[in-house]
């Protein structure tokens, strides 16, 4: 960041130089005009951003409360932390990374404006890495900048969810790049959300009043519950299982909890939201294993699917969660068409060599019924709920229909 200021600076003070030979200056009057002309640029630019952010803030404000109130995100029982003068209860220790001096020193006025004043700074993810390894110290919120020298932010994410005492921490990805890639990248490296900069102070201030009512209801409800959020999972069938605990980031690249894939979907750049496919994979008689199964042995069924189902497209390209009802949604970055019978025979392959492989007792053959794939469509805010509530009724209808043909054919 600093260094695309320097070279802003260096043209614009090698323009009005420029300029002054034109009409005639001495090159000392054009030489002390690239200094003076470079300097003010290279000052005055982030100053100019951060004012552009405010500006655009207040017109937008609203609706970016409007779409977090909408995407999914934990909210506590009480009040609303992230309503005007509500009172917060414990403070939030936050760790912010970046190489941006400017970054570092503006992202503690917005935490301080939202409420929270113990903010860190890290200049690399190095330093950030000796930080968290210090067992005197505990962050309850990290904000990593994605672009940085030697180890960038996703590196650094992917060894901070290695760290047991942060393998739930959320963390928000800070960057310029706004791209399919990059933010499929972070979510599967164990990302919990997103903002861009230059920063909307007001929705960054939201952002982290919203994590706080997050780690509350986290602290305040059992292990089980952390998984939970209020994302709008529709389903015929209601099994409300208890996932295990930690599933969503241990054992599977790519697959991760209901905020985060909810909040993937929402945030994709309207221009390149085409390019992603959502479906939905339920596993067949999935009470009876839920019922004959030991916690770990179910836990296993859904890490093999869910590592079955990432192969079938590539575990770079999808980012994943299961529902409550152990229903697998899969968001996969691919413009090619899916055949949701392809990818249900390739899956069922895929779990006849591999599921329980590691036990020796006999295992009943595991079967899924995979949707029709559908593209995020509608506006931001609505585009996660109305895709995922329609892969979830396809894979449904998929699995009514195998149930009537063999009902059938018993007949």
């Amino acid at each position: 960041m600093i260094v695309g200021y320097l070279l802003v600076g260096a043209f614009m003070g090698l323009l009005a130089s420029i300029v002054a030979l034109f009409f005639g200056a001495s090159f000392w009057f054009a030489l002390g005009l690239y200094t003076l002309v470079g300097s003010a640029v290279v000052i005055l630019l982030p100053i100019a951003l951060v004012v552009a952010g405010l500006l655009a803030n207040r017109t937008e404000a609203p609706i970016a409360l409007d779409r977090w109130n909408e995407t999914g995100n934990p909210r506590s029982a009480g009040p609303s932390a992230s309503q005007p003068g509500a009172a917060i209860k414990t403070s939030m220790s936050i760790l912010a990374v970046d190489d941006d001096p400017f970054i570092l020193e503006l992202i503690p006025m917005i935490s301080s404006k939202a409420g929270f004043s113990e903010v860190s700074p890290a200049a690399s993810g190095e330093q950030a890495l000796e930080l968290l390894g210090n067992p005197d110290m505990f962050f309850d919120c990290l904000l990593l900048d994605i672009s940085m020298p030697d180890m960038d932010g996703i590196e650094l994410c992917r060894r901070v969810r290695q760290m047991t005492r942060y393998r739930h921490t959320p963390i928000i990805m800070l960057t310029a790049m706004r791209d399919v890639a990059n933010m499929g990248d972070a979510y599967r490296a164990g990302a919990t959300d997103y903002a861009t900069k230059p920063f909307d102070i007001e929705e960054l201030g939201t952002r982290l009043r919203l994590t706080q009512e997050a780690i509350h209801a986290q602290r305040g409800t059992s292990p089980a519950s952390h998984e939970s959020t209020n994302c709008n999972w529709n389903t015929v069938h209601n099994y409300d299982f208890e996932l295990p605990y930690g599933l969503s980031l241990e054992g599977v690249e790519g697959l991760v909890n209901h905020s985060m894939l909810w909040n993937y979907l929402t945030q994709l750049p309207r221009k390149e939201v085409a390019d992603i496919q959502v479906l939905a994979v339920n596993i067949d008689e999935i009470e009876a294993f839920y019922t004959q199964s030991s916690p770990r042995q179910f836990a296993a069924l859904l890490k093999d699917v869910a590592a079955a189902s990432a192969d079938c497209f590539g575990a770079n390209q999808t980012v994943m969660a299961y529902t409550n009802n152990a229903t697998l949604l899969i968001a996969v970055n691919s413009g090619k068409p899916i055949s949701a019978f392809d990818i249900e025979f390739d899956i069922e392959n895929l779990l006849q060599t591999s599921i329980y492989e590691h036990n020796t007792e006999k295992r009943a053959k595991i079967c899924v019924s995979v949707g029709g794939a559908v593209q995020p469509q509608g506006a931001q805010a609505e585009r996660a709920r109305m895709a995922t509530d329609r892969v979830i009724a396809l894979a449904e209808n998929r699995a009514l229909d195998k149930v009537n043909k063999s009902d059938q054919l018993r007949a």
